[in-house]
């Protein structure tokens, strides 16, 4: 146990690789940009959750009977023919 302390102890003495340093920035970006991802889909399960609730609420309240009327469509009001009476 002594000789694995003592490797331990000069592992810590040696100076750390400067690699390292530069891998903390590009790790850091990483969890962001899943941190983004995640809040993203968050975002859009709720809304997805929000229009199916509006569907689902919407198609149990009863609604008024439609009441249609013939109408050309694209023909004004002052057409001769409306203004005939036809």
């Amino acid at each position: 146990m002594t000789d694995l302390d003592d490797m331990l102890d000069a592992l810590r003495a040696s100076p750390s690789d400067p690699r390292l340093r530069a891998l903390a920035p590009s790790v850091l970006d990483g969890v962001a940009r899943r941190r983004d991802r995640i809040a993203v889909r968050r975002s859009l399960l709720i809304a997805g959750f929000i229009a199916l609730g509006t569907g689902w609420i919407g198609s149990m309240v009863p609604a008024t009977p439609a009441a249609a009327s013939p109408v050309a469509i694209g023909m004004s009001d002052y057409a001769p023919s409306r203004l005939l009476g036809r």
